[in-house]
This record gives C-alpha cells, sequence and structure tokens, in this order.
C-alpha cells in the first residue's frame, strides 16, 4: 500500500506530464500562428512590391516605403515570437526528458503516447514552417526582409 506521500509524489509527476504535453500543445499552436503570419506577411509584401513597380515617381518611392517599414515592423515582430519559442522549446524538452526518465513515477502507457503525439506535432509544425521559409529562399521576391531560423526542436 502506497504511503500519501508516495501519492501526493505520484500525483504531482501526473500534473507535471499534463503540463508538458500541454505546453508542447501550446507551442505547436504558436508555430501555426507563426506559419499564418509569415504567409500572410509574404502575401502582404508580394501586394506592396505589386502596387509600386518599378519606375515609381518620388511620391510612390514613399508611399512604397512607409508600406515596406509596415511590413518589417510585422517582420520584427514574428521574430520576438520566434525567439520566445527557441527559449522555451529546449526547457519543456528537458522537463518531458526528465518526466519520461523518473524511475520511481514512469508516465503510464497512455501519456507517453500523450507526449510522443504532442512532440510529433511539434516536429510537423516546425517542418511546415522550415518549408516555408525554404520556399522563400528559392523564389525571388525582390523584398530585403529574411527570415530567421525557425525554434529548435532540441
Amino acid at each position: 500500500m502506497s504511503s500519501i506521500k508516495d501519492l501526493k509524489i505520484e500525483q504531482k509527476s501526473l500534473l507535471q506530464q499534463q503540463q508538458v504535453v500541454g505546453e508542447l500543445n501550446t507551442l505547436v499552436k504558436d508555430i501555426e500562428r507563426s506559419e499564418k503570419t509569415i504567409l500572410d506577411l509574404q502575401t502582404e509584401l508580394n501586394v506592396v512590391n505589386t502596387k509600386y513597380p518599378v519606375p515609381r515617381t518620388t511620391r510612390q518611392d514613399v508611399a512604397y516605403l512607409t508600406d515596406l517599414l509596415k511590413c518589417a515592423n510585422k517582420k520584427l515582430a514574428w521574430e520576438k515570437q520566434i525567439a520566445s519559442m527557441q527559449k522555451r522549446t529546449p526547457a519543456t524538452l528537458q522537463k518531458m526528458a526528465q518526466l519520461l526518465n523518473d524511475e520511481k513515477n514512469p508516465p503510464a502507457d497512455a501519456m507517453r503516447v500523450l507526449m510522443l503525439q504532442a512532440l510529433q506535432g511539434v516536429q510537423a509544425a516546425m517542418a511546415r514552417l522550415q518549408g516555408i521559409k525554404t520556399n522563400e529562399e528559392g523564389e525571388n521576391t525582390g523584398s530585403a526582409i529574411s527570415d530567421p531560423e525557425p525554434p529548435a526542436a532540441g
């Protein structure tokens, strides 16, 4: 029979396991949001480049640069999102590894499956985000705006 202390430790471990799955799922949503942001930004940038064809008047140059600056500000916000994910990801993965390797309170098989599914979700979302970056590098959009690396999985 388990003691009350053992039950509390087991309960705490289960809560931590659920939190890690939640954090991984949140990371997936954040990556998907970043993916949408960069796609919207690429579309907006293409519209700006199409709206102001070369040659331009000085007035059109000012409007073009103003619109380009708006895109650059959105890009900066996107880069901050990416940086935030890059900081959170290793800690979450380390916490998951510790929980998986906990000899006293290992996750149940069902929890291991949930962790694996969440991890696969992160991997798939990151692959899509990297694919967007790769596609953008393969195209010449005429933009001076470049993308940072997506968050590392570990």
